[in-house]
């Protein structure tokens, strides 16, 4: 019995290790394959001009704060005190619209880079799938994330990859 145990103990492990030899585990990083995609240049230059027209916006905005606050401290000694709280608030509803302005481009401009990339990001995941499944990969971890701690062996699957998007 001990040698029928025995037996199936050995069997069990030369099958259960050669289960596993058939994976086959790739890494990638996705930001250097993002970075040497030719599309990505048209993409970051979108994004600069959609920053460069807010920017433009909010010094135009900041213009005409420095303007009212100038205009303010030069006849403030003529005003009188009604007029004087009403131009401070007009300051300060200025100051509080550039601020707010600001804090909605940061969140627009961050919209626009998920709206530019998303295509270049879906072409990529494709490339991806098409040579995970064409090399037989189980997994393909991206390492820039950071998210792998321990690797015994992974295939660099960039060069596969880039040849799948005809970049060289």
């Amino acid at each position: 019995m001990k040698k029928i145990s025995a037996i199936a103990l050995v069997l069990f492990t030369c099958l259960s290790s050669s289960l596993f030899a058939q994976d086959k585990f790739g890494h990638i990083h996705s930001e250097q394959l993002l970075m040497v995609m030719p599309e990505t240049a048209d993409a970051d230059k979108a994004i600069q001009e959609y920053n460069q027209l807010l920017e433009s916006q909010v010094q135009a905005m900041y213009g005409e704060y420095q303007t009212k606050a100038g205009e303010f401290q030069a006849n403030e000694a003529l005003m009188t005190e009604i007029v004087k709280e009403a131009k401070i608030k007009e300051i300060q509803d200025l100051e509080m619209r550039i601020q707010q302005f600001q804090q909605s481009s940061q969140e627009s401009i961050q919209q626009k880079r998920n709206e530019v990339l998303a295509p270049l990001l879906e072409k990529a995941q494709n490339a991806i799938n098409e040579v995970a499944q064409e090399n037989n990969y189980t997994y393909i971890f991206d390492i820039s994330l950071g998210s792998i701690v321990f690797g015994k062996e992974s295939h660099d699957v960039m060069p596969l990859v880039k040849a799948k998007l005809g970049i060289q």
